[in-house]
This record gives structure tokens, C-alpha cells and sequence, in this order.
């Protein structure tokens, strides 16, 4: 299983040594491209499943190529 945290600079080494303590638990830093476009992702996914819920409209594919 996979998981992606947020964690404050202040608690950034604590959270390191603890995870380095399980043997069980891989763990690697993502550089800060790859954590925005995971950020992104995550984000997109967030907003896909309230439309699928309903409880936000679907943008149109103009105002879509607008944004662009």
C-alpha cells in the first residue's frame, strides 16, 4: 500500500527517523517536480470524484480550451 504525506519541515527529520526504525516500510524523498505533479494528480482525482458525486458541475470543453 501507498500513501503520500504532507509533513511540516519541523517535524520533516522526526518522521524520517521514525520510518527508518521499521524495516518494513520503504521509503524515498520525491524531488519537488515530482511532488507538485503528484500534488496535481491528487488534486485532479479530488475533483473527479465530486462530479462524479455531484457535487460540482463538469467544466465545458470551450471553457476548457479557454484556460488553455
Amino acid at each position: 500500500m501507498n500513501y503520500l504525506l504532507e509533513v511540516p519541515r519541523s517535524k520533516q527529520a522526526f518522521l524520517e527517523e521514525l520510518l527508518r526504525g521499521f524495516p518494513f516500510i520503504k521509503a524515498r524523498k520525491l524531488s519537488p517536480e515530482k511532488a507538485e505533479r503528484m500534488n496535481d494528480l491528487v488534486d485532479a482525482i479530488a475533483e473527479i470524484t465530486e462530479i462524479e458525486a455531484g457535487k460540482k458541475k463538469p467544466r465545458s470543453m470551450k471553457a476548457l480550451l479557454r484556460e488553455l
